[in-house]
């Protein structure tokens, strides 16, 4: 049974400012194995360091280095014993950001550092999308020419907003908005945000850090996603150009931070 399949474009660079890209991004596709039944399965993250020294780009690199592991290793044990419920995948995926949090966390506390990552995960597996999000980096979906972001930013800003204590246009001027309230290493036991829901035939999603969706306009983004919905026939290609468009809309020498883009297209098997 392979009801979708899964293509993708990526991107990451240390911006026009930045000397060290203190981002890391994973990209995995593949076939994942139960009751002799074949499924494509993809799973995706972004993960934004930070820190002084190299300290933000070694949590970040480690972040996707232990999910690299989980997929090939746990995810896929899980799926070969038949154990794919949406329970089991959630409390599968939080048990790896319970200890990659632990580590962090531990490795802060010992070297007396500041650091940390923000974690934007997808999964995508047997006709539904999983998301967990911890810190400000975002997960959109375009569907029907509607773009939506699907995860919460655990920000300062953020939290006013939803508390109603800001708006949103005075978010954007806010001394603070940038300080996080939850991302990975920050406290002993991480609270990330749990998404799911159906997949549906063209949907695209998209990964990226705040370096991105903070220097460009939603209309701009969604015109290009528009653009490119469903038109891959030619493979990854097409999706890594759209990735590159995406990119150029920052400005030239506009990107202060590091970029992080991730673009995914679910298309019929």
């Amino acid at each position: 049974m392979r009801d979708f399949t899964y293509q993708y474009g990526s991107l990451s660079d240390a911006g026009d400012v930045r000397s060290e890209n203190q981002d890391a991004i994973l990209c995995c596709t593949g076939e994942k194995n139960i009751q002799n039944q074949q499924n494509d399965a993809a799973f995706f993250l972004v993960a934004d360091g930070m820190g002084g020294l190299s300290y933000g780009s070694q949590v970040s690199a480690y972040c996707t280095d232990q999910f690299a592991a989980w997929w090939h290793e746990d995810f896929s044990q899980m799926i070969q014993a038949g154990r794919d419920s949406d329970t089991d995948i959630k409390e599968l995926l939080e048990q790896e950001i319970w200890d990659i949090n632990t580590q962090i966390y531990q490795f802060k506390e010992r070297e007396g550092c500041r650091c940390g990552s923000t974690l934007s995960a997808l999964l995508l597996y047997n006709g539904k999308y999983y998301i967990e999000n911890l810190g400000d980096s975002r997960i959109y979906r375009f569907r029907k020419n509607n773009l939506e972001q699907l995860t919460k930013d655990q920000s300062l800003a953020a939290q006013l907003v939803r508390e109603k204590r800001l708006t949103p246009e005075e978010a954007e001027d806010f001394p603070q908005k940038n300080v996080l309230t939850m991302c990975i290493g920050m406290f002993q036991i991480p609270q990330s945000g749990f998404e799911m829901g159906e997949l549906k035939n063209g949907d695209m999603f998209l990964l990226c850090s705040d370096g991105f969706y903070g220097c460009v306009e939603e209309a701009d983004v969604k015109e290009i996603l528009r653009r490119y919905n469903r038109q891959n026939d030619k493979g990854n290609g097409i999706l890594q150009f759209a990735v590159e468009k995406l990119r150029s809309l920052i400005p030239e020498g506009g990107a202060r931070d590091n970029v992080s883009l991730i673009l995914t297209e679910v298309r019929k098997g």
